[in-house]
């Protein structure tokens, strides 16, 4: 998308490896590459700026800049930094609003993307910078002003860029504009930017920075009119660019990718020095205010990414943050279709699969799809009283799953969920610690780490570490005393918290875990509904009305 949109090929690529993988293995880049290979190809082929170019906003420079402009690009960078920093904040609390009920209810979705685009469309007329298409005016802004007659020059002679003979203009008016320009489309995205409709934030970012780049450029060229300050001839078109990168690197706070995107947008390779320090520098004071807009976006989504810098902290182990109510498929009972079809694969439920024990010992995990197309094979064949067989559910279950003990540390636990890429950490290990291990089965399931309770108990050890209040769980307490008025023993003699009885008599879904006080349960009740209803295809544990308990 990035190569056959912008024509950066390798800035693509750089681009999915920098800010959209938690993992990246070799095979992934070399698809990654190929794949840009084929975009710019076909870009190439179809030829659609009709001049043979594959850049999209390609400029031609033959001056150069002195030393001494190294510290306005630094500058450049700074304001860059703050104008993404506001960017980001102001963004995601207006959709951290829309994602509530309150306006979901009140606002339909295509009356909203029509109310935005008519409010875009009268705020932008009057200015003719914001009149023009976003590229066709960041093009005028980046280059350099000339005589030739070219497309290009009468658009920049049309927004006031430049006069007909080619000279740069210097008028307060100009800078007036530019100011305005960059305000309005900053305003505009801000509300733009999450709406039920593709609306892109490279284009935009770059317009609001190259108009601010612009604004400084003519600005040192109206003060520095005799070479006093800056041996080397001023020209606004540089500084544009430069701006175009410090804005967009201070709401995407992007680094390399950005650079190469940069050079490849703009072919002025000679300079990388100043887009390296305008990026930097825009990183730098943005992350002093907060996250870049990737990072804040998959927070407010409740997307599981992991990032890097969750492992760095954690100094408890797996037995403190597994989920411990989980509901099982047991093959030492007797597994009729009906009842595993009403019991697990029901309403009630919504998991994509379950964990599957024989008595205390840890088989491996079935997922729900492949459970329901055997059970629909199985009733085909021999109706729907069958029941099943341990030979023909060990064909669906995967017996390679990750397995760790409760001692091991959660650090360890982030790093399988980051480089391996899986979903699920089951915890076996011997269920009492009082009996001696002879008389133990050591491979029992005692809970499991999907990589969303993994980071629900990090939020919630984060608000903990903050002083926060906790929510507490009256519930909790029931079901301890509910469990413990029926007195059901699971097959090694603990507590049983699930146990669903089929017609027959027998246990279908048998917890054989005690429930204890778990840190993950202790959460905070905005973060508690947001995961609730996040995890329900993930995490293999509670049912519906168990959840709507909890939440």
């Amino acid at each position: 998308g990035i190569s056959s949109a912008f024509g950066t090929p390798i800035g693509g690529v750089l681009f999915s490896l920098e800010e959209v993988s938690s993992q990246f293995p070799s095979s992934t880049l070399l698809l990654a590459f190929m794949a840009s290979v084929a975009a710019m190809l076909v870009t190439a082929l179809v030829n659609l700026t009709q001049d043979g170019d594959l850049t999209l906003y390609q400029v031609t420079y033959t001056a150069t800049f002195h030393t001494s402009e190294y510290l306005v690009f630094a500058v450049l960078g700074m304001v860059g930094g703050l104008v993404g920093a506001v960017f980001n904040a102001l963004n995601v609390r207006w959709n951290a609003y829309r994602a509530s009920a309150a306006y979901r209810d009140r606002v339909h979705p295509v009356a909203e993307a029509a109310f935005v685009a008519l409010v875009t469309l009268v705020t932008s007329w009057p200015l003719r910078l914001t009149r023009v298409l976003n590229a066709l005016a960041i093009h005028a802004l980046f280059d350099t002003c000339s005589a030739r007659g070219t497309r290009k020059d009468m658009l920049q002679a049309e927004l006031g860029l430049c006069d007909a003979d080619g000279w740069k203009l210097k008028h307060p008016d100009l800078m007036l504009k530019l100011l305005l320009a960059a305000s309005l489309r900053f305003v505009q995205t801000v509300f733009t930017i999450g709406i039920t409709c593709p609306a892109g934030l490279f284009v935009p970012s770059m317009y609001i920075g190259a108009c601010l780049g612009r604004f400084v450029g003519g600005l040192l060229k109206a003060i520095d009119a005799g070479g006093f300050l800056f041996p080397a001839e001023i020209d606004p078109g540089v500084y544009s660019m430069v701006g175009a990168a410090a804005v967009l690197g201070g709401i995407s706070r992007m680094t390399i990718s950005l650079v190469v995107m940069m050079l490849e947008l703009t072919g002025g390779t000679d300079y990388v020095v100043a887009f390296m320090l305008a990026v930097l520098s825009a990183k730098f004071v943005g992350d002093a205010f907060n996250e870049g807009i990737y990072d804040l976006q998959i927070v407010l989504k409740g997307y599981p990414f992991l990032h890097e810098s969750v492992g760095k902290s954690i100094t408890e182990c797996c037995r403190d943050a597994m989920e411990v109510h989980l509901a099982v498929v047991d093959l030492s009972d007797q597994l009729g279709v009906a009842a595993l079809r009403s019991r697990l694969l029901g309403d009630a439920t919504t998991f994509r699969g379950f964990p599957v024990v024989d008595g205390p010992r840890f088989v491996g995990y079935v997922r729900r799809h492949l459970l329901e197309a055997l059970l629909d094979e199985t009733e085909a064949r021999a109706g729907p009283g069958a029941e099943l067989g341990k030979e023909d559910l060990e064909f669906c279950v995967d017996t390679t799953v990750v397995r760790m003990v409760p001692e091991a540390p959660l650090a360890q636990a982030h790093q399988i969920f980051k480089q391996l890429g899986c979903q699920h950490i089951f915890v076996i290990g011997p269920p009492n610690a009082d009996t001696t291990l002879d008389d133990q089965c050591m491979d029992s399931l005692l809970g499991m780490l999907s990589k969303k309770s993994f980071l629900r108990f990090v939020t919630e050890r984060g608000k903990d570490a903050k002083g926060q209040r906790r929510l507490r769980m009256p519930h909790m307490r029931r079901r301890r005393h509910c469990c413990q008025n029926e007195g059901e023993q699971g097959p090694n003699g603990e507590t049983s918290l699930i146990r669903e009885q089929s017609p027959s008599g027998n246990s279908l879904a048998v917890l054989g875990i005690a429930k204890r006080a778990s840190p993950v349960a202790q959460l905070d009740e905005s973060v508690a509904a947001e995961s609730d209803s996040s995890s329900n295809d993930d995490d293999a544990g509670d049912t519906r009305e168990e959840r709507g308990e909890r939440k």
